[in-house]
């Protein structure tokens, strides 16, 4: 963790992680009130980054800051362990989507979605199971609100990555665009690294892509990687979309004859030389149960059961590509 407030535009700076935090600064008469993009991806976290925003701000403007609300943008672990201690320990609100409030109410439904029944006690260990936050704030995809310094600040729909993901898109008064994107796209040494993104909607993972792009923002950070302009931010969506469709390619040639779920995500894991350890056995043959139900639905697979087991396979086009 880079113990360090990177300033990335007037009132927006943010906090290099694992999983990068956010930081939204509103100027009052009164206080320098603070709204955190996310939470933190360890328990140790929280005392940190309040260390971090004491000392930057008491620096330079011996001004002692408030955390108004921490912005949730989904409910894993990695995005809300410190969430139950900013809430603790400085009475700020905790800010969601609706649908994304259970995770953070219940931890263990996470681990109980990726795993498709009760989790391992692996999973349960407190790195990967974050307390839970209760009495939270409810905050629509796709709405706004000023500042009283005049900065924009707006939660924009997300889904695909995670049920009502958010990203958080603020407009400074200078006219200068940040978003924080969430896990809408991932970094390029995340990509290298793992390649095959979580996600549990394929088809809704490439229209928030579409619509990142679409923003046009000045500057993007993605949770899992480095800041970017506009150019850049493009060039990473295209590699996160080709990423998308080289694995739906994968599947559908595996496809031609029948797997499980389970011989295909191996076959999906030898094909990307990876070697899986139980967290990405877990995640990784989540994400491609996700890929089959989306191909599924789109018609280009099917499925039968046959002795005892389901397996998939690639619908074979008629002539013509009908």
């Amino acid at each position: 963790m880079d113990k360090n407030l990177n300033r990335i535009c007037e009132n927006v700076y943010f906090i290099s992680d694992s999983t990068n935090i956010g930081v939204i600064s509103e100027k009052t008469p009164d206080a320098l009130n603070i709204y955190l993009v996310d939470a933190g991806c360890a328990p140790d976290r929280g005392k940190i980054i309040l260390d971090i925003l004491e000392e930057y701000f008491y620096k330079k403007d011996k001004t002692k800051c408030k955390i108004k609300a921490v912005i949730c943008t989904h409910a894993h672990q990695d995005h809300v362990h410190a969430a139950f201690y900013f809430k603790e320990k400085t009475g700020c609100e905790i800010w969601c989507t609706r649908k994304e409030r259970g995770n953070l109410e219940n931890p263990e439904y996470e681990q109980a979605i990726i795993c498709g029944g009760f989790p391992l006690p692996e999973l349960e260990a407190p790195l990967y199971k974050a307390k839970p936050v209760y009495d939270v704030k409810i905050v629509e995809p796709d709405s706004a609100f000023t500042l009283s310094d005049g900065t924009e600040i707006n939660l924009i729909g997300l889904p695909g990555h995670h049920f009502e993901m958010i990203g958080v898109l603020v407009k400074t008064k200078t006219e200068k665009t940040v978003l924080f994107a969430a896990d809408a796209i991932f970094g390029r040494a995340h990509m290298k690294k793992y390649w095959i993104p979580f996600l549990l909607d394929e088809g809704r993972f490439k229209m928030s892509l579409r619509k990142i792009t679409d923003l046009h923002s000045d500057y993007l950070l993605p949770s899992h990687g480095e800041l970017l302009n506009s150019a850049e931010a493009e060039a990473l969506a295209e590699l996160n979309r080709y990423a998308l469709v080289s694995t739906e390619k994968a599947v559908l040639e595996i496809l031609k004859k029948p797997h499980t779920a389970e011989d295909l995500l191996k076959a999906i894991a030898d094909i990307n030389h990876i070697n899986l350890g139980l967290a990405q056995f877990i995640l990784i043959g989540c994400t491609i149960r996700s890929y089959l139900s989306y191909l599924y639905r789109s018609g280009k697979i099917s499925f039968f059961i046959k002795d005892n087991r389901m397996l998939w396979r690639a619908v074979k086009l008629k002539k013509g590509g009908q």
